[in-house]
């Protein structure tokens, strides 16, 4: 029970911070592309790509790993890894500044790879960020294997409104000859080395030191992270050839330079946030139980392993649902309001079911990462992302900007099926969501079309009106629907004496 207790309020605290940070993005974004126009949000959005890119190859299997180390040492009531955390520390320094390096030397041939030049220079100042990007990754890394989420996820808040900050300083013409988009990977570079500087700070003071890095230390970080790494740089790559290869489709069907971008721009700086805003939520649930799964499976309590799965993976359909209802119903209306661009909206209608198959690959690997199953989570996914590459690469000719919204589905679907079979010949699990699946969808649609029809008799009066009254209607109607059903069960979440519990298995 109080266990139990425990894992809400650490979701809770997650998600707090998460949900702010991810509203600060959002807002920022928003103000980008009203101040500065679609065109510059996909240079921007194209420089992420590539830097995520680069920056996996320090910053994402290493302190992953860490955190399930430490997470198992604990569960074994061993919590001196002083040595475990400066061998990823090094580790990760050495690959991050290779990496810069390699960038810098590379300069000349990036043009080449791009189809926008404008790209390299704002790609080549944030670059070095990639070494404090590592730093701060894997101190959040020894956080979170020690369930400490309120630095772990304070850290990430801080970053963002650093940025903001910097972004709308530089931007403003404070410093002569910086553009709009120079001013952007500047203030990108100057608020990841704070933050970096802070976190360490941070870490000081939660009692870490730094000890002599042991050769069988970083072997031990070393080979599980790597296929981890892989996922992310592949999943990284996979944004970095959208950015790249869809314009460069959306060209040869017959858009200019500037339309092209314009497109991925729409795709990557409006739609897709709004797709991933569940994430705030579900991710905050993924970071809160690897600590626990890991504890799970290094102990072989498969049973309470599975209960976890199984819990998060309803929570994250029945909260996509919400979402989903009003993307389908006014995803249009939705991004007329906040971006002054209805298109960004019809791709948001169509690629609105992304969110379910998405959420149920990310919890289950996130449960073979948890399990030292990393390897075979990296062929899972490697094979259904064969059908998003072809996708992407082969669809823009026939349905345009719409392909990567089916390309993706369909990747997920199959890497969702095939991380199912992995645990259940691991731990013998057995689904119990899909109920609950089913029964969101039978939801969903219902209640978008009431909201869509409620919107089409409110909008006389005003539009705005309309959005603010006929979205929480739907969203009423949908937990109406909810509890009505049992999939819910409220009293037990308002007193937390069911935990997790509060989403029914």
């Amino acid at each position: 029970m109080a266990k139990s207790k425990k894992v809400v309020k650490a979701v809770a605290t997650v998600t707090v911070f998460s949900v702010f940070t991810r509203g600060l993005s959002f807002i920022f974004k928003i103000y980008l592309s009203r101040a500065l126009g679609a065109e510059t949000v996909g240079l921007y959005q194209i420089c992420i790509s590539m830097f995520y890119l680069f920056a996996c190859l320090s910053s994402s299997g290493i302190p992953l790993v860490l955190s399930r180390k430490t997470a198992e040492q604990r569960a074994l009531n061993n919590d001196d890894n002083h040595s475990l955390f400066s061998s990823a520390l090094i580790l990760g320094i050495c690959i991050s500044v290779v990496t810069v390096v390699i960038l810098t030397v590379s300069k000349p041939y990036l043009p080449r790879l791009l189809s926008d030049p404008k790209i390299v220079p704002m790609f080549i100042i944030m670059a070095p960020a990639i070494i404090s990007t590592t730093i701060y990754n894997i101190i959040r890394g020894w956080f979170w294997g020690r369930k400490e989420f309120t630095s772990f996820s304070i850290t990430e808040t801080i970053e963002e409104i650093l940025r903001i900050l910097f972004s709308v300083l530089f931007i403003s013409g404070l410093i002569s000859g910086l553009s709009g988009a120079m001013g952007i990977a500047l203030a990108f570079l100057v608020s990841d080395f704070i933050v970096a500087a802070l976190l360490f700070i941070m870490f000081k003071a939660k009692g870490g030191k730094l000890s002599k890095p042991k050769p069988t230390k970083i072997k031990e970080i070393f080979i599980p992270a790597l296929p981890v790494t892989a996922i992310r740089l592949f999943g990284n790559l996979i944004a970095t050839l959208m950015a790249v290869m869809l314009p460069a489709r959306l060209i040869d069907a017959g858009f200019s330079v500037s339309q092209a971008t314009a497109s991925f721009g729409r795709i990557a700086g409006m739609a897709n946030p709004l797709l991933l805003a569940p994430n705030a939520i579900i991710t905050s649930l993924a970071i809160v139980l690897i600590p626990e799964m890991s504890e799970q499976g290094v102990k072989n309590e498969y049973a309470a392993l599975n209960k976890h799965i199984n819990t998060g993976i309803n929570f994250a359909l029945i909260i996509s649902g919400f979402f989903m209802l009003c993307y389908y119903s006014l995803g249009e209306e939705i991004t007329s309001f906040l971006f002054h661009d209805a298109e960004s909206g019809r791709y948001l209608q169509y690629a609105t079911f992304i969110m379910l198959p998405m959420c149920i690959s990310q919890l289950t690997q996130s449960a073979l990462n948890s399990i030292g199953m990393e390897f075979l989570s990296f062929k899972n996914y490697m094979l259904s992302t064969v059908f998003m590459i072809a996708g992407i690469y082969f669809l823009p000719a026939v349905m345009g900007i719409y392909s990567v919204a089916l390309a993706t589905t369909v990747s997920f679907i199959l890497n969702a099926i095939f991380n199912l079979i992995t645990i259940r010949k691991k731990t013998n699990y057995r689904a119990y969501f899909i109920k609950t699946l089913v029964m969101v969808i039978a939801f969903v649609l219902p209640c978008g079309f009431f909201s869509y029809s409620l919107y089409g008799i409110l909008k006389r009066v005003n539009e705005v009106f309309a959005l603010c009254v006929s979205l929480p209607l739907g969203c009423a109607m949908y937990l109406a629907l909810l509890i009505v059903t049992d999939l819910v069960d409220v009293r037990g979440f308002l007193k937390m004496k069911a935990g997790l519990k509060s989403v029914s298995i």
